[in-house]
């Protein structure tokens, strides 16, 4: 009878033993399976925020962008009649009368070129930014506008200091050729007041939140990992996109790099 008991104990507790363990295994999938969907759920929520974001930022950035040029555009416009009106009524051309125009237009530079690209004359607050968007106003495509009084030329370049330079021409009212302003902006007010989504992106945690990338062109333009950026995607990361394909600029909710599952 002991021995029967005994079996029958041993069997009752394999048994207890085998069902503890299934509970176990069970638990152990069901909280994965959460922590999982919650995992997911989150980076859906993050990729669905930089997404709108990015596209806000860039409206934003392009629309001060659009106004700069347009007031660059007005300036130069006024200019040319306000050198005409001058020239009319028996004054001459001088670094005087740009210093004075320039100061009543809040530009910092203007710059008069005549048909052939040749400076007629010019006042800058900086005379190596003069000399250095002389040069580049006198490509081809600039100066077939000084045949066209009612058109003009805006831009907006970024140099590699960070700092940016708005160029509008237009044709001269009083002789053949074309009168050009610019605005300068340094590099620490670009940074201060562009909305950048590497500044964005900072925000958010790898360890909390995975990284993020943001790519341009196959470029990471920005990520919450700086050592990424400046990366090829299609070279260094491999990636599943999230966003729709055809983009210039896509956001990349997954990417596996060795070995390493990324957000």
């Amino acid at each position: 009878m002991d021995i029967k008991r005994k079996k029958k104990e041993k069997r009752i507790q394999l048994l207890g033993g085998l069902i503890g363990i299934c509970v176990a295994v069970v638990s152990l999938f069901y909280f994965f399976h959460v922590e999982k969907s919650e995992a997911e759920k989150r980076m859906v929520e993050i990729v669905n925020y930089v997404k709108v974001q990015c596209s806000t930022y860039t409206h934003y950035n392009e629309s001060s962008e659009s106004k700069s040029l347009l007031r660059a555009i007005e300036s130069a416009r006024q200019m040319s009649t306000n050198i005409k009106i001058e020239t009319e009524n028996g004054g001459q051309l001088s670094e005087d009368f740009l210093k004075e125009n320039l100061q009543t237009l809040w530009v910092d530079g203007i710059i008069v070129l005549d048909a052939e690209g040749k400076t007629d004359c010019e006042y800058s607050t900086d005379e190596s930014l003069a000399n250095e968007i002389t040069e580049y106003l006198q490509k081809d495509i600039i100066m077939d506008f000084a045949g066209y009084e009612e058109r003009s030329y805006s831009e907006r370049f970024t140099r590699e200091d960070g700092s940016f330079i708005d160029i509008a021409a237009c044709a001269r009212k009083d002789a053949p050729g074309i009168v050009a302003i610019y605005y300068y902006t340094s590099p620490e007010f670009a940074r201060n007041y562009t909305l950048t989504i590497q500044g964005l992106l900072n925000g958010y945690s790898i360890q909390k939140d995975g990284t993020i990338i943001v790519a341009d062109d196959g470029i990471v333009v920005a990520s919450n990992d700086e050592s990424l950026l400046g990366q090829n995607t299609a070279d260094n990361i491999r990636f599943l996109p999230s966003s729709e394909e055809g983009r210039n600029r896509m956001l990349w909710s997954h990417a596996e790099a060795e070995g390493l599952l990324y957000l």
